[in-house]
């Protein structure tokens, strides 16, 4: 997890690999993300995908590493992460691990990011789901670390007084239902602490059963 509120950034990060291999690719994927975006502060307006550019470089740091070290092989991490730039939020992500808004207006929860899942891609390949069969839900086809490449899914969105976005991985989504991340959230709307927000859906997904890391950022358009 990521949080650096004088960049305007913040990331959720999910390892993969083995305890030890997820470790280390989340964390050197948190590392490298904040140094590149830092070293680019401040962003100059033909630079808009800094967020972009330091996932991506987080990606080969983590690759080279795997292929440097047999422990590490096939180690990776999911990323999500946004970055403001003045009224307007950059999100990327790359995986499993999401990004949702509740709307302060209508109260409406919308999933912001689309997993980059078996399941997805099934979904806009039919003929793949005709000839492979039904996918496994929780197989995800695009990681960071995985190969020298990565593609990142990049989006803006115009923020909004008053809305919340979460951040979280699928420790949290595994085990708790959009319907409680609604009602959670939309309780978080009419509070002050939104730490204490995200610490109720932690314990949502633990009572749930969770076994998972889980992890979750709350944060609220306030200007």
């Amino acid at each position: 997890m990521l949080l650096c509120p004088d960049l305007g950034l913040w990331t959720v990060c999910d390892g993969m690999g083995g305890h030890v291999g997820g470790q280390v690719a989340s964390q050197l994927a948190v590392k490298t993300i904040e140094q590149i975006v830092r070293a680019n502060q401040p962003t100059p307006p033909e630079d808009a995908d800094v967020l972009v550019t330091a996932i991506r470089s987080a990606n080969l740091a983590i690759y080279n590493q795997a292929r440097s070290d047999p422990n590490l092989h096939n180690m990776g991490t999911t990323v999500v992460g946004v970055r403001q730039e003045g009224h307007v939020l950059h999100i990327c992500h790359v995986g499993d691990s999401r990004i949702y808004r509740l709307s302060y207006h209508s109260g409406d929860l919308v999933q912001v990011t689309r997993d980059h899942s078996l399941v997805n891609l099934y979904q806009d390949n039919p003929e793949l789901a005709r000839r492979y069969g039904p996918p496994n839900d929780n197989v995800i086809v695009r990681a960071v670390g995985l190969h020298e490449m990565v593609d990142v899914e990049h989006q803006r969105e115009s923020l909004q007084l008053g809305d919340i976005y979460l951040l979280c991985c699928d420790g949290l989504t595994d085990m708790v239902d959009d319907w409680i991340l609604r009602e959670v959230m939309s309780d978080a709307a009419s509070s002050t602490n939104l730490e204490e927000a995200a610490d109720s859906l932690i314990r949502a997904a633990l009572s749930n059963g969770g076994v998972d890391n889980t992890t979750a950022i709350l944060l609220r358009v306030i200007q």
